[in-house]
């Protein structure tokens, strides 16, 4: 039973990982409105574990970007995980300004929100709801002033697109608060990848390679588990999927002591660009 429990806790924890990791790079800013869907597929071991969809509106001078991440169905006896984000703000001179974030996610019957506020001057304010822990020793402290200036995880995406887009590449360090946690979102390019026609994927062709790590600053626990401490590199493969389309994660693979988890575009909409995968779920 500890080892079909640390599937689960695993499959969690792979699963709210991915979330952040399939918008991560999913949508430079355009002249125009322009609407893009995406969704990602998750597999563990060659099982379905579950799926992220994203939209992603753009604006001359505003975004919103949704997410809804869904565990599978298969799991459905053991736990239910879903969690449902989104983000809308303002585009002025390059610069990225979230003005509202919110989150929920629920594992089984355990809910939780977290909603931001911030103002112009970079001050965010969270409202909380969901169990928290009484434990003052338990999780590292905030520095209150840590979190000004911070951006929530879904507006991290235009930043780093941005860069991109201008041919700077995906080296950036971006400060983060998701409402519970701050920390800063480091990203290093490590080079390109030919990944050939796959039935899980709408993808084919050169991808760049961008790994992702967590620079810890707090609320994050004092003892993580041992799920929590996994420390194998993340690389996600970024690409656009049709020439002039939108770059967006296109792969990722992790391998763990239960199998190789990997993601894959299955769904790609941008425009009149429709690009479903052979075995979409």
């Amino acid at each position: 039973m500890l080892a079909l429990d640390n599937l689960f806790k695993t499959s969690r924890t792979l699963l709210a990982g991915t979330v952040l990791t399939a918008t991560a790079f999913s949508a430079p800013v355009f002249a125009a409105e322009k609407v893009t869907e995406l969704k990602h597929s998750v597999y563990v071991g060659g099982l379905f574990l579950g799926s992220i969809d994203t939209e992603i509106e753009q604006k001359d001078d505003s975004y919103s970007i949704e997410t809804i991440a869904n565990s599978s169905k298969t799991f459905d006896w053991a736990f239910r995980w879903t969690a449902k984000g989104k983000t809308v703000g303002l585009i002025t001179d390059d610069k990225i300004s979230p003005f509202l974030h919110r989150h929920e996610s629920a594992w089984n019957d355990n809910r939780r929100t977290a909603t931001m506020n911030y103002d112009t001057a970079g001050a965010v304010t969270v409202e909380k709801t969901g169990k928290e822990s009484t434990d003052p020793n338990k999780y590292t402290p905030i520095d209150p002033d840590s979190t000004t200036n911070s951006v929530d995880p879904m507006s991290a995406i235009l930043f780093v697109t941005n860069r991109m887009e201008a041919g700077e590449g995906c080296n950036a360090q971006v400060p983060i608060f998701d409402g519970r946690r701050v920390y800063d979102l480091k990203l290093t390019e490590i080079g390109e990848k030919l990944f050939n026609p796959s039935s899980y994927s709408v993808f084919e062709g050169t991808a760049t390679g961008c790994k992702i790590e967590i620079v810890k600053k707090g609320g994050f626990k004092k003892n993580p588990d041992a799920v929590s401490q996994m420390n194998q590199d993340l690389i996600v493969w970024v690409a656009a999927p049709v020439e002039g389309g939108r770059v967006v994660p296109v792969r990722m693979q992790v391998d763990t002591d239960y199998g190789s988890v990997e993601l894959h575009l299955e769904r790609y909409s941008d425009g009149p660009v429709q690009l479903v995968s052979k075995n979409a779920n």
